[in-house]
This record gives structure tokens, sequence and C-alpha cells, in this order.
């Protein structure tokens, strides 16, 4: 825990925009001009690529449109060494809708498409929604990189990487683990406070949109082996890949990516060498601001092959 107050937790610092920058190289095509590959992995991180493709999607809409969804396809893995080049068609323009298809390649390679659908704002008497589950306050929990090194030394299954805490600790998001009770771990659940790092108050929602796609790629996919339990040494289950294959994310309402944000995610379902993955992100007021899928390889091994499968009850709702 650690114990500070709001104010104390303020987000007050610049913003740096360079994670989603783009550079524009033609008409409504456009190039990163930053790439993060996390160590280890064997592509870049999906999240960003996301992120980049709405901003490039969102330079082609002029007037009060507002992204209402997202859908991406996860093609090829992409490579840091070289930047992707975003190509943004118009595939409809509509007076309440308009919709884009965004093109992302590295070289004359496809590595990812995505899909966004843009709606101008309407007001609706129809609203409802899911309570936000009742979480401990961001204040009262660890960072990110603290939350790693405690969890290296709790289970006890090799020297803390300080160059990897280091390295997430650079991030243009903070994000902060929710604890599970004791009935809950185990299970294909998880929840992470989130926020973009630095004072996005300036900037406009485009530029939130597309910093919450970014975030929203952190910890849900792997929600779904959580139930496996990999971590601990001795662990039964060994995990041997898990990728993107596709990331939807879904804008109900306005919102501020620079102020605390409850990420809660759950897993349905992992089979077929594929887990899929589901969240709700809420304000810190419990307003239900956008929802995610995701799915991906999902493929292990097992010392103790019986070909059954671990079946438990909905509890996200009682977190």
């Amino acid at each position: 825990m650690t114990g500070i107050s709001a104010a104390e937790d303020a987000n007050t610092t610049p913003f740096n925009e360079r994670a989603l920058e783009l550079e524009e190289t033609g008409p409504d095509t456009y190039m990163s001009v930053d790439l993060w590959q996390p160590s280890g992995n064997r592509g870049v991180f999906g999240g960003q690529v996301i992120g980049q493709a709405l901003s490039a999607a969102g330079k082609t809409i002029n007037g009060p449109f507002r992204c209402n969804s997202v859908h991406c396809y996860f093609l090829a893995a992409g490579t840091n060494t070289q930047m992707i080049t975003y190509k943004v068609r118009r595939v409809r323009q509509g007076k309440s809708y308009c919709s884009r298809l965004v093109v992302a390649k590295q070289g004359d390679r496809v590595i990812f498409m995505a899909m966004a659908s843009f709606q101008r704002p309407e007001p609706s008497v129809l609203s409802h929604q899911y309570t936000m589950p009742r979480v401990p306050p961001p204040e009262s929990l660890v960072s990110r990189e603290a939350y790693m090194r405690n969890q290296k030394e709790r289970l006890n299954n090799g020297p803390v990487d300080e160059a990897k805490i280091a390295e997430y600790g650079s991030l243009p998001v903070e994000s902060r683990a929710v604890p599970m009770p004791k009935d809950k771990r185990g299970l294909p659940i998880n929840a992470i406070w989130l926020r973009a790092k630095g004072d996005m108050s300036e900037l406009g929602h485009v530029h939130h949109q597309c910093m919450l796609a970014y975030a929203s790629d952190f910890a849900l996919l792997s929600t779904a082996i959580k139930p496996f339990e990999m971590d601990a040494p001795d662990a039964r289950y060994k995990l041997s890949m898990l990728v993107s294959l596709d990331h939807s994310v879904w804008f109900h309402e306005p919102f501020r990516a620079d102020e605390w944000l409850l990420y809660v995610m759950e897993s349905p379902r992992s089979a077929s060498g594929r887990g899929l993955a589901v969240g709700r992100i809420y304000s810190r007021d419990g307003v239900l601001v956008a929802s995610t899928a995701q799915e991906g390889v999902a493929r292990g091994t097992d010392s103790e092959p019986d070909q059954k499968t671990l079946e438990f009850r909905n509890s996200v709702a009682k977190l």
C-alpha cells in the first residue's frame, strides 16, 4: 500500500505524445516516429499500433465526430527497426457515422488492419450499464514496477529483472494492479487502475481515445491464461506462445485518459490454441466509458495432461 492522498498523486507533469506521434508522408498516409518492442517479445507492442492507427484515422475526420469503435487484426509481427506506414481509406462519410479503413505496412508487408467508426454525438434516452466493482482506490496501491518486483520476490522464481522494470517505468502509461481476494486467485479475472502519464487537459478527445486504445492492450489477453498459474517455479502448465490475433475497443462516453480509469477484465474461454478476453473500463465516478475484447494465440504445455476443461462461474462483478 502507498497510503498517499489524491492530491499527492496528482498527474501534473507534461504529457509526452511521442508514442502516438505520426508524420504525414502523403495524402491520408502517415508514418510512426516511435515503436516500442518489449524485451523478449517477437514484435512491437500491439497497443501502440492500435493507438497510432486510430490517430491516423482521426486525422481524416472533420467536424464533431468521435470514434465509437475500432476493430483491429494483427496479421504479422512488426519490428522496431523500421517505422510503420499507415494508409487511411475513407470508406464512408455519412451524416451520423463515418468509417475509415487503416492498413499498416512495414515495407511491402501488411502487418495490421483496422476499421474505425466515428459518430456524431447524439443524446439518447436509452442508457444502461454494468455497475463498477468495488475495489481499493489507486492511491492505496503500489505502482506496476513495484508490483513486478514484489511478485518476483513472493514467487521466488528467479532474480528481479531491473532492466525490464525500468523499461516499463519509461512507458507513457502507468498502472496499479488491484489485488485479488484469496477466493478469486486462479480465476480468469483481472483488474488494474491505469492512466496516461502527464497532463492531457489541452488535448482533444481523439488524443484521449488513442491513448486509451494504447493502454487497453495491457493485461487483457494474459487474463485468458490466469487459471493455469504459470508463474510458480513448479507450475504444471508452461506458456509457449501468447500473441494477439485481434482487438476491439468500443467507446461509450467521453473521458480523460490522464485520470485514473478502472480496467476490469475476464476471460470466458480458452480453447483450440486461442484465448478470449473481454474488458470494461470505468471512470473513477463509476461511468462505463469503454469496452474491449481481444482474442489471441494461447499455447502451452501440461506436465499432467488430462484434457479436462477448467470451469468457473462468472465472478468479476464481485471483486
